[in-house]
């Protein structure tokens, strides 16, 4: 069986608005081409991404992050504040998920997320195969008012560490491909102090851009791919320039609800 190939794009920091702007030309890319596209970056500011059917002015009674750079994302959730964390897109073509199948997608991508936590002896779960009923009970009862952040909300695929939430993930589906995106959280930030990251509740440290090799590793297993090194060329820059100039870098996008 011939191995796919699929391109990675490696850690780097970009603004609110540049890094959706990018997910969507990728994900634009491989619904024309079919080349499967794993990309990790992190921030340029703290940032808040306001999941799609959020409301703009809820983030004001957030305290701690109100006055963080904000950004809508094209996939619905929580918001989440992007600070000491790593975030993660992988952008998968749909002739390669079976019908109805992107829930594996999902799994497949977290399960990998769960093996590369563990090479650094954290020990992370799905929040369904966590055992403390009594938490759980009073997270169930706290979804039910849909937290404002995303990392106090909690579903069965989420990844928790000693029963704190460190990943989260949701899905965008073009007409031939389907981006997934979620963020790891790896420390506190002073702009969401209720969110303790995996240093917070572990006694590992672990740097963003360690993570990303190993779960670079993990997926090239997990989807029996090999990953080639790719560097965002013209054609694609020029066309996220245009998604950030025309959608995420407008307020009429951002604050449209």
């Amino acid at each position: 069986m011939n191995t796919l190939h699929a391109r990675l794009i490696e850690v780097a920091a970009g603004g609110p608005a540049e890094n959706m702007a990018i997910d969507q030309a990728l994900l634009e890319s491989v619904d024309r081409d079919a080349v499967p596209t794993l990309r990790f970056y992190t921030w340029s500011e703290p940032t808040v991404s306001l999941g799609y059917f959020q409301k703009a002015r809820d983030r004001l009674a957030h305290s701690p992050s109100a006055t963080c750079a904000f950004v809508r994302r094209a996939t619905g959730g929580g918001a989440i504040v992007h600070h000491h964390e790593l975030t993660y897109s992988f952008v998968w073509p749909l002739e390669y998920v079976p019908a109805g199948a992107k829930s594996e997608l999902y799994q497949q991508t977290h399960q990998a997320i769960i093996e590369s936590l563990g090479r650094f002896g954290v020990a992370a779960t799905r929040y369904a195969d966590w055992g403390d009923q009594a938490v759980q009970a009073a997270a169930s009862n706290e979804k039910r008012c849909d937290p404002f952040l995303c990392f106090q909300r909690r579903t069965d695929e989420d990844l928790v560490v000693s029963g704190y939430k460190v990943c989260g993930s949701a899905q965008r589906t073009s007409r031939k491909a389907v981006l997934q995106h979620g963020s790891i959280l790896l420390d506190v930030s002073p702009h969401a102090p209720e969110l303790p990251g995996v240093v917070n509740v572990t006694p590992h440290w672990i740097a963003a851009q360690e993570l990303a090799e190993a779960l670079t590793s993990s997926m090239a297993g997990a989807f029996g791919m090999k990953f080639d090194s790719f560097l965002l060329d013209e054609t694609l820059m020029e066309r996220a320039n245009q998604i950030q100039a025309t959608r995420f870098g407008q307020l009429n996008w951002n604050e449209k609800r």
